[in-house]
């Protein structure tokens, strides 16, 4: 199968949970700032082409047909797929899989109320049900929750798969959802998970579709008069990797708003379903938003309708019958600056639905240590490689059948770790923890990563406790699953260290049934010295 040489970037980065150790207090987080540089010397184009009714056209249109402009600037078509090559056939000869699109499923529960939650797990599994047993090509599922972006089930043409991952998903009630308190996190988040599922599909060939069913991260406006320009100039470079990122791995945003009036500046349409005229200009220049990123990436904004299974549907299809075009740009300048694309047809009554753009390279782009932190920590997770600069181990291993998953307690000793000052007369070490299950390939079924803060009284350096992090974690183990890897990595990938549980040693763990979740209206409180496993939310984002 394709993925099993590409799945192995399914580990995804996290927002930040403090774990405090000893005397512990809250420590704000600096805002982030990826600075990925994308330089495109092929530029691939997944495009929709909609008739009067708005339906796709799939048949009829040839190379000829077809017409490129890079701001202006005519293009020439290096290469040319019709939809017919992007469908499985049954019993075909040569049949490549690598060129089906896929689906990708995100549950929005970080920007969504709890009724609202509850209505869109109904209406993603109505829609399920109505698939047949095998998909047509894989999907997967992911959650975004008040403190990460979980992946319960990973890419499947299962249709059984795909609906046990969604009838045991915990039920959590969504604290930051309507509180200002939590709105730059919510949107550092939210931008974050577009970024993560972005990396997790970087080099896997064929068109992504993300059908985010949920309202999408708020929008911020660039020229709120509370925004310092420092902030707005990594605010605005934020959106144009994260738009890149998309744009480089074939990502379209489908944003399903779950049946509410959807007031305005709360959400804004996007350019494509307002019919809006932005020319050449950056669209992210005033402000951003989840509507103006769906027109970015060639996708739909569905809004003020209740048959949310039938727009997850209408996404499914919009998304997999589609024509793909490819060219090479013409005298690039390294200014980052917004290059505009426009693809147009010959027949005047013809829509053309693509990514809007993308940024050009900047010749003095910040390299991202977190970029290059997070793919050692990929690496480290799907490695046959044991890592011991850090000293972990796993310990009271428990197998949940009635969820198909493993829970287990996470140890690390402090050999080895990095403590630096943190504010407030204590130390702190910084790591990133991840999770996955691998099937014998070493291929991602299933991910979950935490980043984690140990804090201590510098005094106390000196006699720390043979273990000073206690973290419970709880795993989806998939049918296919022949291990569970723990990787953890300390500052900027100063040191790393891994534990493993084979198949064998989970199937022989006790059993017991997967505790209820606590429904707790706010974050966990923080934990006393001997109990360094709670945890809580540290602060992130940009502070207005």
């Amino acid at each position: 199968m394709r993925f099993r040489r590409w799945l192995r970037q399914a580990v995804m980065l996290f927002p930040f949970v403090a774990v405090n150790v000893l005397f512990a207090q809250d420590q704000p987080q600096a805002p982030p700032t990826p600075t990925l540089q994308i330089n495109s010397n092929l530029v691939i184009l997944d495009v929709t082409v909609l008739d009067k009714k708005g339906d796709p056209v799939v048949k009829g249109l040839a190379r000829d047909d077809f017409a490129i402009t890079e701001d202006k600037t005519p293009q020439r078509i290096f290469s040319f797929e019709a939809p017919d090559s992007h469908t499985l056939k049954r019993g075909a000869a040569g049949n490549d899989e690598s060129k089906t699109p896929v689906t990708i499923l995100v549950l929005d529960l970080l920007n969504s109320s709890f009724e609202e939650m509850a209505y869109i797990r109904y209406e993603v599994k109505r829609w399920l049900m109505a698939q047949p047993a095998q998909l047509g090509s894989p999907a997967e599922m992911l959650v975004t929750g008040n403190e990460s972006l979980e992946m319960p089930q990973g890419y499947t043409r299962s249709r059984s798969d795909l609906l046990f991952a969604l009838d045991h998903l915990p039920a959590a009630l969504p604290y930051k959802f309507d509180q200002k308190t939590y709105f730059w996190e919510r949107f550092a988040q939210s931008m974050d998970a577009l970024q993560q599922i972005a990396l997790q599909n970087r080099g896997v060939p064929g068109r992504k579709n993300v059908i985010w069913i949920g309202r999408g991260g708020p929008a911020v406006y660039l020229e709120s008069p509370d925004l310092t320009s420092p902030v707005v100039r990594d605010l605005k470079e934020y959106v144009h990797d994260t738009v890149n990122m998309l744009v480089d791995s074939r990502i379209s945003l489908f944003v399903v708003y779950p049946g509410l009036k959807v007031e305005m500046p709360v959400l804004q349409f996007s350019a494509m379903q307002a019919d809006v005229n932005i020319g050449s200009d950056d669209p992210f220049a005033g402000d951003i938003n989840f509507g103006t990123m769906v027109d970015e990436t060639g996708g739909r904004l569905f809004y003020n309708r209740n048959d949310v299974d039938a727009e997850i549907g209408q996404s499914e299809h919009m998304g997999a019958e589609y024509y793909t075009l490819s060219y090479q740009p013409r005298d690039v300048e390294p200014d980052g600056k917004f290059r505009r694309i426009r693809v147009t047809v010959r027949d005047p009554n013809l829509r053309v639905v693509t990514k809007a753009g993308y940024y050009a390279p900047e010749i003095h782009a910040r390299l991202d240590p977190r970029q290059q932190s997070l793919q050692k920590l990929v690496e480290a997770t799907v490695s046959t490689i044991p890592f011991t600069a850090l000293d972990v181990y796993l310990s009271d291993v428990v197998r949940h059948s009635d969820t198909r998953s493993a829970g287990f307690t996470v140890m690390l000793a402090p050999k080895n770790l990095t403590w630096l000052p943190a504010g407030g007369g204590l130390d702190a070490a910084k790591l990133t923890l991840a999770v996955a299950s691998l099937d014998a390939n070493r291929a991602v079924l299933a991910s979950k990563i935490e980043h984690i803060t140990l804090e201590v009284d510098p005094a106390k350096l000196d006699r720390l406790p043979a273990v000073v992090s206690k973290l419970q974690l709880t795993i989806r183990v998939p049918r296919k699953t022949q291990c569970v890897r723990v990787a953890l990595e300390d500052l900027d990938g100063a040191g790393l260290g891994s534990a493993e549980l084979n198949r064998k040693s989970i199937d022989a763990a006790p059993e017991a049934t997967t505790p209820e979740p606590e429904l707790k209206p706010q974050p966990p409180a923080g934990a006393q010295p001997a109990d360094p496993a709670a945890a809580k939310p540290a602060e992130s984002g940009p502070k207005s």
